[in-house]
């Protein structure tokens, strides 16, 4: 009877912290109120960011708050020309070219709707690599011209921690990174992507940029 009613309290105990943990990795981070809290870490930004470029960091479908934004900055005279990773991948259809355009062609497009002149938009080629951010920032490392020393980077609330890190890890050093992000945490298309894997992500470059540094 004793030994039943200590194997009822230590599953009662395990039960009881397996819901705790539950409550503060799934059921909190689904609340905006608490996910703002615990995502605000991520984000990095600088209201009145200019340079001579801004590049804009490639990702699905927060790709266009990100054009929004640098479109923004581009037509307020606080950046010169906007930068681009190319994308030749077949997109989406497009019944005015009765074709299917590049990912890089809707992006011209979304960009001359905004008011962009095409003469503004600059491209970096895609180079192949396991972790998209760190090949965006080494790859624009090389393509950048020598007398360019300041570049904002242009990416969604919760991924902007992690794209400066890369980005101050593997520019020239004389090269300053200021960031801006695309919009306010609460209305990021990331909002609600895992905040975990961003954290963990967030570790691994920490760990690629200190061992950069040896």
């Amino acid at each position: 009877m004793y030994a039943t009613a200590l194997k009822s309290k230590a599953f009662f105990c395990w039960c009881a912290k397996f819901a705790v943990i539950g409550c503060i990795f799934v059921v909190l981070p689904s609340i905006p109120f608490f996910r703002n809290i615990f995502a605000t870490p991520l984000v990095l930004h600088e209201p009145q960011a200019r340079g001579k470029i801004c590049y804009v960091l490639d990702g699905g479908g927060a790709i266009w708050e990100r054009l929004d934004a640098a479109s923004d900055l581009l037509k307020t005279g606080r950046v010169s020309k906007i930068l681009l990773q190319r994308d030749d991948t077949r997109g989406r259809y497009c019944f005015k070219a009765q074709r299917a355009l590049t990912g890089s062609e809707w992006r011209i497009k979304y960009l001359l709707w905004r008011g962009v002149e095409v003469e503004s938009i600059g491209w970096i080629s895609r180079e192949p690599g396991l972790l998209g951010t760190w090949t965006e920032a080494r790859t624009l490392g090389k393509n950048l011209a020598g007398q360019i020393d300041t570049v904002v980077i242009v990416s969604s609330a919760p991924h902007m921690r992690r794209a400066v890190l890369a980005f101050r890890t593997l520019l020239p050093t004389h090269v300053k990174v200021v960031p801006y992000a695309a919009s306010t945490l609460s209305d990021s298309y990331e909002f609600f992507h895992p905040i975990w894997l961003e954290y963990l992500k967030l570790s691994l470059y920490q760990f690629l940029a200190l061992l950069s540094h040896i």
